[in-house]
């Protein structure tokens, strides 16, 4: 699988660059068409596929957000800066200056900085690429004739849905106003310079590929946990029902993930460093040994060839040979982390014999960290191997717990609650004992300690409206509290597009 991937996406990277300044709607459709995959489908049927894998690739692959800069890699580069946006993440050092200005706030007032111009880029590059493959098949409202075609337009479905449900978590202040006008949407290849949609006509153009793709991958069997099956994308449909604090239908997808009975709760030796421990288990290196881990890509040197300064890794592992060794550090907020309970197992993925300042030395290392008796600035990963994860299992327990106590149903949210509190801590008996209004909030913040630096606190915070503040561990702001509206958490629509696309003159 490893190299048929590689050799699929080798067209692929050189269209993706060589957009990559272009307009940022219209790439890569100057030297890809979906005319040209339609005719190179009926030749050879592995061409959709060969598609999807492309678009896959954008997100771990450095530049996908249309860049040189060392922060682009993909969606786990801006699952970090949503995470300390947040304040769940707290900024410990601004060596060579890296995330510095996401840190103090000011990069997402500025219009014209990168950190706005990479998501943007990435997420309708997503978009873009998707409708290629929708076109190609006949349009939105095509019926497949083949089982390949439905699981290819599923897919495409699923990861068009994926990427407006980023952009409006992003790129809108506050997500619960639905009449307000805030993205363009497009619904095919051919579309440009569309105007702003409401923020309700995204939700519901979101929700409908979403839904379409639950039943076009109805039977699809994936070869690599990169791929979107029918667990995934309801995954995604619970999250965006929630966003929507439409409480049923987020108790009802999140239930049907853990019903699909695919999936189990990572172990405790897989989430944390426990004591004594010498071996490479855990780390949350390795997904395709992993059940808890849904979604995520095996990355290997020769597959992916990513540099540990230009990954997710680099930025994270104090392990590795790169930033977060060296002085950029990134911790748990000190406040988050105060909320473990004393029997709870997760801490050990913060303790740290050599600091102070919360780092995840238990939670997150490289292959092979165990081998140098796991100190830091080890090394060798100057090369990637370690994967990358999108989603877990955990997250839906704790999701269907949350929706279901909004519900009213008490005894359910307990119930899911305890299914992974049982396994994390020595007594979860306190959840019985919690009066049943405080569940959903318990349920949330569950999620946030069992979360932590996977990129989905800050789609907790807006969906519960919630209101944060810095703990003491932080540089910038300590002390300091923000709205989940507030403009300042919230990305900025790059300056060049407002230029680019004269049916959008204003900021959100």
């Amino acid at each position: 699988m490893k190299t048929k991937i590689k050799i699929i996406l080798l067209g692929f990277v050189a269209v993706f660059t060589s957009c990559s300044e272009d307009f940022l709607v219209t790439e890569p459709t100057a030297t890809l068409t979906a005319e040209a995959v339609a005719e190179a489908a009926e030749i050879n049927p592995a061409v959709g596929k060969g598609t999807l894998l492309g678009i896959y690739e954008n997100l771990y692959r450095r530049g996908s957000g249309g860049s040189t800069a060392q922060e682009d890699f993909g969606i786990t580069s801006i699952y970090m800066n949503m995470d300390i946006l947040c304040a769940d993440m707290a900024h410990l050092g601004k060596s060579f200056s890296r995330q510095r200005n996401i840190s103090e706030l000011t990069a997402t007032l500025d219009p014209d900085s990168n950190v706005n111009r990479m998501p943007w880029r990435f997420l309708y590059r997503i978009i873009n690429l998707s409708n290629l493959i929708i076109d190609a098949a006949g349009g939105n409202d095509v019926v497949p004739s083949t089982q390949t075609a439905k699981f290819n337009i599923g897919q495409a479905k699923a990861l068009r849905g994926y990427a407006y449900y980023n952009l409006i978590h992003m790129y809108v202040n506050d997500i619960s106003n639905l009449s307000q006008n805030v993205l363009p949407i497009y619904a095919s290849a051919n579309d440009l310079e569309q105007p702003k949609s409401s923020l309700q006509e995204v939700f519901d153009f979101a929700l409908k590929d979403l839904l379409e793709a639950e039943t076009l991958l109805e039977g699809f069997v994936r070869e690599d946990k990169i791929e979107i099956n029918q667990d995934i994308v309801r995954g995604i449909i619970a999250r965006t029902y929630g966003a929507l604090n439409n409480w049923q239908q987020t108790e009802i997808y999140a239930k049907k993930v853990i019903d699909a009975g695919n999936h189990t709760i990572m172990s405790n030796d897989e989430v944390a460093l426990l004591p004594g421990e010498t071996g490479e288990i855990g780390g949350f290196n390795d997904v395709k040994s992993v059940s808890g881990i849904m979604w995520g890509v095996d990355i290997t040197p020769e597959g992916q060839g990513l540099a540990s300064l230009f990954s997710w890794w680099g930025f994270m592992d104090q392990y590795s040979y790169s930033y977060a060794a060296v002085g950029n550090h990134k911790g748990i907020d000190a406040d988050l982390f105060a909320k473990f309970r004393a029997d709870d197992i997760r801490r050990l993925q913060f303790d740290d014999a050599n600091s102070s300042d919360l780092r995840p030395a238990g939670k997150f290392y490289y292959k092979g960290a165990h081998l140098a008796g796991f100190r830091r600035f080890s090394g060798p990963q100057l090369n990637i191997d370690s994967d990358s994860h999108y989603m877990r299992i955990a997250e839906f327990y704790l999701l269907h717990a949350e929706a279901a106590a909004e519900n009213g149903n008490y005894a359910a949210a307990r119930t899911s609650l305890k299914a992974l509190l049982n396994i994390r801590l020595t007594d979860a008996s306190y959840i019985d004992a919690l009066p049943d209004s405080d569940l959903a909030e318990e349920a949330a913040l569950q999620a946030r300690l069992e979360l932590w630096g996977e990129g989905q606190s800050y789609y907790i915070m807006k969906r519960r409206r919630e209101t944060r503040t810095r703990g003491s561990n932080w540089l910038d702001f300590k002390g300091e509290s923000f709205s989940h509206d507030d403009e300042r958490l919230t990305f900025e629509i790059p300056q060049d597009e407002i230029v680019g696309n004269p049916n959008i003159t204003d900021q959100n």
